[in-house]
């Protein structure tokens, strides 16, 4: 007899080793073959892996195109005859390496002291463009040596730091052109500057970037960036519309005579960077237009770990990718301002590519019960598929949880939330329920996987992901609601959604839990410190007093004065009020605190200041630390700690929850 079929298993933290990603996808020209970077984690090591696979453009067999174990951000050459990636060898900084299509072994093209952080090729494909670190206090290199007491460092600007980048001092990003058959790397720009987001002209002749090269520039954080153009050789650098920052996703208009060029960009307003929109730009005139309303928010990556997904321009319009009341999808928009949805659906879209025509697309979805697949588009035909199959088979074996949304009215608002179910939900029984809150404040729950949320329910847990006030995709008016109003609305627009909830003849109201990270640490602590009804929290890397965190995070000036009300000194019953660690006393929730030791957005002194005001009253407190983990290392961070995480968080919450 046939051996019977395994059973489906719960979603668990074995995700983090057994679930590969797909991201980064690349449109060769001419055969559409997609270039696409495939992430695992070494079943020895436990370290995290990426190579460089292709598949056709209608589907078919993917083979691997690079080796790896650190390779990422493919590009093709743009007669499609070479394909340019990112490798990061043990221990240096990552370099451009150029494979030819047709096979062969993988060379180094740059060898740049301080690493390369993006590039871009020339449409002759003679020259690559990229980004590279710069410090001017680094010695020579044939002088460098391992000194036998650390060295002082000074610090001169408030922004010296920053999150899984560390230690900045005076390191400017610069750009550097560099011959793509052989030579040495030429810089180009100068100054202390940060330069990203390369984008050349069609003739070759101007080079368009982000950089912040105004006055504050050193109490901004790297989003502060304005357009700029320059030379493609190099020379003055002109800076254009200074009242729009946050800019990414650059792209020249094609066909268009010198002295006529438009381009095209993603940017927000400096007093609301959390709401993007669509810009034009006519070169020639400076006349810079704003071509999208906030009823979608265009995508420009997260910095620095995802860099902006490009803008496509087709038949006189441009594509781009933009979140939209939780989801995101592909839109075309003219000129003129007309706006058209090319693919909107119940999904997460992200890393879009496309031909030189940009008749063809390939960009990378995700859906609640289906991880991120490489799908691409015919535009011609407007036929679509998903080319990769990557974590089928686990997902088969461990089948995600259904996802609902409903709505709660409050306060003139309609607050989106969405529960996530057990895999094998019975509406007979009652559940315990976690309300997961999301970080930001100004990010939002969507309809893309979450494998926190599917770990969280594989364990047992109806989910609850609550979209309140100071949630983007939302529109500008909604997200800005939670300006200087952290624990106001945004705490009673949560509670409403958990009172909804808990009217499901399914949800035992008397078992709530909570989780959150960031943001979502703070507004847990805060809900803890504010309401006795919820029998065990999960707190992550929170922020606990807004006094000191201004003092502490790589982002006060840019993100904290204009979330919480100026500076602290200014507003200090405010801030004072606003901190979960006020109320410390009236805690009686069991708390785990998860942090980060290399967390430099939300120190970890955050959490040792709840930690020693909790156990100093008594309370029942807990406290793990995670060794070199910076505050975004549950996005790629060492694969065994990212799964002690998760196993943490479901033990604490199993512990209080399901006695």
């Amino acid at each position: 007899m046939p051996e019977p079929a395994p059973q489906p298993r719960p979603f668990d933290s074995s995700f983090v080793l057994d679930l590969p990603s797909a991201g980064s996808p690349s449109i060769r020209p001419g055969d559409g073959a997609v270039a696409y970077v495939l992430t695992s984690v070494d079943p020895e090591t436990l370290a995290s892996e990426s190579r460089v696979e292709g598949v056709p453009f209608g589907g078919g067999v993917a083979r691997r195109l690079t080796e790896g174990p650190r390779d990422a951000s493919p590009r093709w050459s743009p007669d499609g005859g070479t394909l340019a990636f990112l490798r990061r060898e043990e221990d240096e900084p990552a370099q451009v390496w150029l494979r030819p299509a047709n096979g062969g072994e993988a060379t180094a093209l740059t060898s740049l002291r301080g690493g390369v952080a993006e590039f871009a090729w020339s449409p002759d494909g003679a020259t690559l463009y990229c980004t590279s670190d710069v410090d001017p206090d680094a010695l020579p290199a044939s002088e460098e040596r391992e000194p036998p007491v650390p060295g002082v460092r000074e610090v001169h600007e408030i922004y010296y730091r920053g999150d899984t980048i560390g230690w900045r001092g005076r390191t400017s990003r610069q750009i550097f052109a560099v011959p793509a058959g052989a030579g040495r790397a030429r810089r180009l720009t100068r100054g202390d500057f940060q330069h990203r987001a390369l984008a050349v002209s069609p003739d070759g002749a101007m080079l368009a970037f982000a950089s912040d090269r105004s006055r504050r520039r050193h109490e901004r954080a790297p989003w502060g960036a304005e357009l700029c153009v320059m030379p493609a050789g190099g020379g003055r650098v002109q800076r254009f519309a200074r009242d729009v920052v946050a800019v990414g996703g650059i792209a020249w208009r094609p066909g268009r005579a010198a002295g006529a060029e438009q381009i095209a960009f993603v940017g927000a307003p400096e007093d609301n960077t959390w709401q993007r929109y669509l810009y034009l730009l006519d070169l020639a005139s400076g006349e810079c237009r704003r071509l999208t309303d906030d009823s979608i928010d265009p995508q420009t990556g997260f910095f620095p770990i995802a860099p902006a997904p490009p803008l496509v321009w087709r038949e006189g319009r441009i594509l781009f990718l933009a979140d939209a009341k939780g989801s995101s999808g592909i839109y075309a928009v003219t000129p003129s301002g007309e706006v058209e949805a090319m693919r909107s659906r119940r999904e997460l879209i992200g890393g879009l590519d496309a031909t030189a025509e940009g008749d063809r697309l390939a960009f990378v979805a995700s859906s609640p019960r289906a991880a991120p697949q490489v799908r691409t588009l015919d535009l011609r035909t407007a036929r679509g598929r998903a080319v990769t199959r990557i974590g089928t088979d686990y997902l088969a074996a461990h089948p995600p949880g259904r996802t609902e949304r409903f709505r709660v009215r409050r306060a003139g608002e309609s607050i989106e939330a969405r529960l996530v179910h057990p895999p094998n939900f019975d509406a007979s029984r009652r559940y315990p329920l976690v309300l997961e809150i999301h970080g930001g404040p100004n990010a939002f729950h969507g309809d893309g996987f979450s494998a926190l949320h599917q770990v969280l329910a594989g364990a047992g847990f109806i989910v609850l992901a609550v979209n309140p006030r100071g949630s983007s995709s939302y529109g500008a008016d909604f997200t800005a609601q939670v300006f200087e109003d952290w624990g106001g609305e945004d705490y009673l627009d949560l509670l409403a959604a958990v009172d909804a909830a808990c009217r499901r003849p399914y949800v035992d109201e008397q078992r709530l839990g909570l989780h959150g990270y960031s943001y979502g640490g703070y507004m847990s602590n805060w809900i803890v410190g504010h309401d006795e009804r919820f029998r065990a929290a999960v707190i992550g890397a929170p922020v606990t007093n807004l006094v000191s965190m201004y003092g502490q995070t790589d982002i006060a000036v840019s993100f904290g004065e204009r979330q919480w009300g100026g500076l602290p000194q200014e507003n200090f019953d405010h801030y004072v009020e606003r901190s979960p660690l006020t109320y410390a006393d009236r805690v009686t929730t069991p708390v785990l605190l998860l942090h980060g030791e290399d967390d430099i957005r939300v120190p970890i002194s955050q959490s040792e200041e709840l930690y020693v005001a909790l156990k100093r009253r008594g309370k029942t407190v807990e406290f793990a630390r995670f060794p070199g983990c910076s505050h975004l290392f549950l996005r790629g961070g060492h694969a065994a700690l990212r799964k002690e995480y998760y196993d943490r968080a479901v033990a604490w919450l199993q512990r209080w929850l399901m006695p």
